[in-house]
């Protein structure tokens, strides 16, 4: 009973369409009033197969697959896959190969948080952040197709380094981007973090305790908001951030507000890291002279995992090799999407449907590493 009236629980589809679920999530809401009693995530619509694709290519073949997993931050999950065949055949990346992937690393990182901050703001009914970040993205879409001559999914590690080096065309458009960079930071403070109706539908809402997020086994931005001082980049480093005196920056309130900030917080670190590397990048050579070719191999039956500190967390790469060390007999990949969603039905249970947006929103899940 609610104010003498008799009430009844009710489902509610929610999704899957894009962009309000960030990609096609289909929450099957159940629901008293406004207020969400439970919620079922339903995933696999994207659904490709690309763990059983690349059973069947050889190991340099499977890079553009790789690309395809999460499509906002393609560099990064290549970076990812080259290590773990480096770090199997013990192939010696040179230091100007790992200052420019560093650079494109922290460049993808921008991007992926534009697009999240821009998403979610145009779903709270800011589309104008929307707008504004696409056009700073483009910019770097730009540089990457300066730099490997696609703009999303390039293909431009190989094991040993990059495929061609960072031209000075490039490098004056990156160093002009990353000057500039201040500029849309101003605009998302104005627009979002300074506006009192954004802070009222963020603050205190969709909150992850420091325990929590140890639990849940979810990683990058959303447990770093909640107090955990854990990044790739400095517990198991690679690139060049052991040089550059990586600190990751972590938060303590650990709701939809924090998540939101912390990745603000990175953009401004990212563009301080490229300007380091582009100060600091090396004469010399970009790949190993080990570089591969189709006929690349792999110890026998080796067995390995590796990982990077991608946009939405650590993205993982198990692989066990195959007999001949000719393609991967299996080939699993950790998707920090895949964690997140699992998190959603404790973090909507009793609050309102108002909030459902601006909590999946703020937790920046990609359907397309969840359903490989």
């Amino acid at each position: 009973m609610e104010g003498g009236v008799e009430t009844s629980n009710y489902e509610l589809n929610y999704g899957p369409h894009h962009p309000s679920t960030h990609g096609v999530l289909q929450l099957v809401l159940t629901l008293s009033g406004e207020e969400i009693i439970d919620c079922a995530p339903i995933i696999g619509y994207l659904h490709r197969g690309v763990e059983k694709i690349v059973e069947q290519k050889n190991f340099i073949s499977i890079i553009p697959y790789v690309d395809r997993l999460d499509y906002l931050s393609s560099l990064i999950m290549e970076h990812s896959y080259v290590l773990t065949i480096e770090r199997l055949n013990d192939i010696e990346v040179p230091i100007r190969g790992r200052f420019i992937r560093t650079i494109l690393d922290e460049l993808t990182r921008i991007s992926s948080h534009i697009m999240s901050i821009g998403s979610m703001t145009y779903d709270l009914g800011c589309l104008s952040l929307f707008l504004y970040g696409i056009e700073e993205r483009e910019k770097i879409m730009d540089i990457f197709e300066e730099v490997a001559g696609a703009r999303m999914h390039q293909a431009f590690y190989i094991p040993g380094g990059v495929l061609g080096d960072l031209e000075q065309a490039a490098i004056k458009k990156i160093n002009d981007f990353v000057k500039k960079i201040d500029r849309y930071c101003t605009t998302i403070q104005k627009l979002a973090l300074n506006n009192r109706i954004f802070c009222k539908r963020t603050q205190k809402i969709g909150v992850i305790s420091k325990e929590l997020a140890i639990t849940s086994g979810i990683s990058g931005v959303n447990i770093r908001a909640s107090g955990l001082d854990f990044d790739i980049r400095k517990q198991n480093t690679y690139g060049v951030y052991e040089l550059m005196n990586f600190q990751p920056i972590v938060l303590h309130d650990g709701d939809s507000y924090s998540r939101i900030l912390l990745r603000f917080l990175e953009i401004r670190q990212s563009a301080e890291l490229i300007t380091l590397c582009i100060s600091n990048l090396p004469s010399g050579k970009f790949y190993s002279s080990e570089r591969v070719n189709l006929n690349f191999r792999v110890p026998p039956d080796a067995i390995i995992y590796t990982a990077v500190e991608g946009p939405r967390g650590e993205f993982g790469v198990h692989m066990l090799a195959n007999k001949t060390g000719t393609r991967p007999y299996r080939l699993h990949f950790k998707a920090p999407s895949f964690g997140i969603i699992q998190l959603i039905p404790r973090l909507l249970r009793g609050a309102k449907l108002s909030d459902c947006t601006a909590i999946l929103g703020s937790l920046d899940f990609l359907l397309g590493d969840c359903d490989r």
